[in-house]
This record gives structure tokens, sequence and C-alpha cells, in this order.
């Protein structure tokens, strides 16, 4: 395939995932064009090497060529970033630290990898290790933990823990922690360090948030036998696994340096199409995030995240501006906070699509609510999660769906009563359940008239909700439940959720899944888009609804 190179400082990025200061090996001069014009590498620093970010601000002409060049590509799954040790290459900054975890908040990067060693008295700490840089200490392993927590690293900061690391995680619960676990010099070792591991992952309620990984087979083992939902993902630097050995010994995907299936791609393929997820390592090149993006990889593991994410960011903006011809948004929190009205912004912000893409919402509420909340805006509507569609007819706004379910309401009310009584909610305004004309059922934690200032602080990053995600949908297991709003749980009949709503109406008007975008705000497990993200279709999340314009503008 024939790509693009471009130049510009910044970003060090080199084929063997070093950091070299002098000619990168990656790179002959014959693949390297600068605006197409071929370059010698040897008057080029490899330091200086990166990919042009910022294309769309390009002439008509080369952004023509860019684009058709991208549209070319095959791009079977949204593959994610992940900060390899967090972000640390900045001022102040040091790999596995709390303030390189920090700085890979602030990039938004989907995942995030960490090393977690077990201390002489069964303390868990964050190092690479086993040196511990800038002290005289060869293995991190052989200290207790006051000595550790004594040690200062290069940047001032110190070895944090792995509560203390949870607890910083924690405020972006959409980050994914990648916790490798480090090798130990007996099976014994390994047994207590994840049973360390999953007693504080127990304690803090981490499931959803990490993915155990480990060069250590037997304690990927551990993990499994000691919490058997555990997401869990053998790293390898030589040996290609079989998908029947993964499936068999319940692993959820797998995590190959990238030597191992350069070559042999058909590894990742055949990982995917048996529904498991990869990751690639270490990806510091434009060639390996090209190949992970071509084949799908979930994840690409890289100690550049920044550059990386751009990159990334970058290819998939311009091929979505190319390829979609619907999207679909989400309303609270995506569009507008909750239950408020539309803004001016917004509003243009739609005004702008509606010009160049057919738009859609998809949300939780019915189809009345949410025409109103959007002050009118002329919008077909799918709500309910499908089980209601409204369009605008002759300018009106016409119900042209409305399927039904019949509710078991003594049920729901027995089963969601004890749920208030085992989690503390039972002092609420209202009634304590919604029960909606279609067949939904809303169960609201603080009621159906909880004051909005009350339900805004209740559970903003949904922890509260999501330590009882698990409970409330093994109760409902005949049906699809889903964290909505800002106090409650969404429950419908099995068959609608906002993926297949989206879908059945995409191929209603004769769309395929590469031509729909999906924007919402909450993908992960439980969340009321995880649907969307589980089924494969495209999606940008946002965490910030005042910030919707800055996150589209590349659609304008």
């Amino acid at each position: 395939m024939t790509v693009l190179r471009t130049a510009a400082p910044d970003l060090r990025l080199c084929q063997d995932g070093t950091h070299s200061s002098g000619y990168c090996p990656g790179l002959s001069p014959d693949s390297l064009l600068v605006f197409g014009v071929k370059q010698d590498p040897k008057n080029l620093h490899a330091a200086n090497i990166r990919l042009f970010l910022y294309i769309c601000a390009m002439k008509t002409f080369v952004l023509s060529a860019v684009l058709t060049l991208l549209c070319a590509m095959m791009l079977p799954a949204q593959t994610k970033v992940m900060s390899h040790r967090g972000f640390y290459d900045h001022p102040g900054s040091f790999e596995n630290t709390l303030t390189s975890l920090a700085g890979a908040q602030k990039l938004d990067v989907e995942g995030v990898e960490l090393d977690v060693h077990l201390t002489t008295e069964d303390s868990l700490v964050i190092l690479h290790g086993p040196a511990i840089p800038g002290t005289k200490y060869k293995d991190v392993q052989k200290l207790d933990y006051a000595t550790v927590k004594s040690c200062v690293l290069p940047n001032g900061d110190h070895i944090p823990s792995l509560r203390e690391y949870f607890a910083q995680a924690k405020k972006t619960s959409a980050l994914r922690l990648f916790l490798e676990l480090k090798s130990h010099p007996t099976p014994a070792r390994e047994t207590r360090l994840a049973e360390r591991v999953i007693a504080l992952c127990d304690e803090m309620n981490m499931y959803d948030q990490v993915c155990f990984i480990s060069f250590s087979e037997h304690l990927c083992d551990e993990v499994l036998r000691l919490h058997p939902g555990a997401e869990v993902i053998p790293i390898t630097s030589r040996k290609a696994f079989s998908v029947k050995e993964l499936k068999d010994r319940g692993y959820a995907g797998v995590s190959y340096n990238y030597n191992v299936v350069i070559n042999s791609a058909h590894y990742l393929d055949e990982a995917h199409a048996a529904g498991l997820q990869t990751v690639l390592w270490p990806v510091n090149s434009y060639d390996l995030a090209d190949f992970a993006m071509r084949h799908g990889v979930t994840y690409v593991s890289t100690d550049q995240p920044q550059g990386m994410k751009r990159l990334m960011d970058s290819i998939r903006e311009l091929k979505w501006k190319q390829e979609k011809k619907l999207i679909c948004f989400d309303l609270d929190g995506t569009l507008t906070q909750h239950k408020t009205p539309l803004t001016a912004a917004n509003r243009a912000v739609l005004d702008t699509l509606a010009k160049r893409y057919e738009i859609i919402m998809a949300g939780g509420g019915n189809c009345a609510r949410i025409y109103k909340q959007m002050g009118e805006y002329p919008i077909t509507i799918l709500g309910n999660y499908g089980m209601e569609e409204s369009r605008m007819v002759d300018g009106k706004f016409t119900m042209v769906r409305e399927e039904k379910a019949p509710v078991d309401r003594n049920f729901f009310l027995k089963n969601c009563d004890c749920l208030r009584k085992k989690y503390g909610y039972t002092h609420y305004k209202g009634d304590p359940l919604e029960f909606h004309e279609s067949g939904m059922v809303t169960f609201g934690l603080l009621g159906t008239k909880a004051d909005k200032a009350d339900k805004l602080t209740f559970d903003p990053d949904k922890i509260r909700r999501r330590a009882m995600f698990p409970e409330v949908k093994e109760i409902f297991k005949d049906y699809s439940v889903f964290i909505g709003g800002t106090t409650s749980f969404d429950i419908t009949p099995k068959r609608y959720n906002k993926f297949d709503a989206v879908m059945r109406y995409a191929q209603e008007k004769g769309y395929t899944i590469d031509q729909v975008l999906f924007i919402g705000d909450d993908f992960l497990d439980g969340g009321n888009d995880s649907q969307i993200r589980l089924g494969g279709m495209d999606y940008i999340r946002i965490d910030d609804y005042t910030r919707l314009p800055e996150k589209l503008e590349f659609l304008f």
C-alpha cells in the first residue's frame, strides 16, 4: 500500500521502538516522502521525524490525495491507544508514577499500562523494575514497603502503591488499566501477588476498569482461578497463541510483540474473528500504527501516546469524514446536561452537520420527551432504546412506530425494593419506579421526583451504579439493563438497545454499518451506549457536552 510520509518536529518514532538520535532504521530513503518529495534521511534528524498531524489545513489538492489514500485503507475496528507506563515524556514526569498517570488522563487515551510488584511483606507497588532508578536498590521485590516508599525517583515522585494508583485512576472511569503482574521468583509468590491484587480490586470495585496482563501464564491462570470473571490477557514476545488455547484457558485475548505477528497477521485476524482482544507492542512508528489499524488491533501500546493518539485520530477522522453518511447522537451528557435544554452552540453543530450528513437521535427517554428537551429541533428520534420512533412529517413531530411490551409490575417492585434495602436507597421522592408506556422501566435510586440538583451530584462518575450493575443485571437477566440518566437504571425487553435500534434504522435507509457514526458519552460495560461499542460501530466519546463543537469540528 502506498502511504504519504510527512515530517514535523517532536515525535521520535522508530520502527524498532527505540528513541534513536540518529538515522531511524524503520524508514528507508524510498519510503520517506515530505509533501510527495523524496527526502534523504541523512539530512533529517530522526528525533525530528514525525507524521504531519494537521492535514486538514493543507491545500485542497493535497487533502484530496490524502483522502484517496485513506479510503483505500481497511480499518476493521477502532484501534485504541494504550499509554505504556503512563505519559511521562515531558519535564517533571517519570514512568509508572501518579504524575505519568495524570498526564495520560489529560491526553484522554483509552488505556494505561502499569507494572505491579509485591514487596517482602506483600504490599503492592508500581514500578517497572526490578531495580529502582537513581538508588542502590537492584530488586524491589526484596525490599519492604517502608524502604520502597522512602525512595525518590528522578522526577521527585515517590513510588506509588497500587491503592494510590487506583484512587487516581478512578477519577477517569473510562480509562482502562492494564495491570502487568510482574513475574516473581516462585509460583507461591506469584499466587500471593494475584491474591493481593484481586483482594484490592474487590475492595475498590475496580473490575470494570482493569485488565490483568502478564508474561507469566501461571499468574494469568491464578487470576482466573481466584476471580473467574476477570479479564486476563497473556503477553508474549515469542509464542503465537491459537484461538483454541486462548478460549480453553479463559483468556480475553493476547498481547503480542509486533515481531511475532508482523509477518503472520492471521493470528490477529483469527483472534478478532473469535471475539478476542489483541494488543500490539511497542507501537512507536507510523508503519506499525498503520499495520495495527488495518488489522483491527484492539489496543496499541506506545511510549509516545501524545503523538500516536493524534496520528490515529487524524487518520480515523479523515476516513470518517469521507465515508460516514449517518450520524446518530445520544442526548444527556452528549448534547446537553441531564434534562436541560439544547444549547445554542450544540444546536448550531447539528445544523452544520445536517448539511453534509443525515443526523438522528437515539435515547433512553421517550421520543416526545427528547423532542421537548431539544427545543423541538426537527430530527428523527429513536426513543426508549428503539421501542419508539418519531420523524418530522410535513414539518410536524410525528410518531411513526410505538412498540410495547407487557410488564410484570409486582416483579419489578419486589426486586427493586430488595435492591434499595441492600444498598441503602430506601428514602426517595415520588415513585420508586417509572413504568413507561412502551414497557421500559426506569429504576431511579432517588425516585421519580428527586430534585435536579440532588440528581446531578448523586453519582456523576457512575461509580455507585457500576458497583450495583452486576447484581441488577443478574436479577433482570431476561431484560437488557443499562446505567441511564444521573441516578437510574433503564430496563428494557431483551431485544432493545441503541445498537440494534440504530442498525434497524440504517438498514431501512440503505446504510451499511461502516457509514454510521455514533456520538455518545458512556460506552463502558453497562453504559447506555455500551452496545454501540460491543456491536462494532464507530463512535466518538464526549466527556464534556460543552466541548462538542470542538470534538466534532473535523466533520464540518
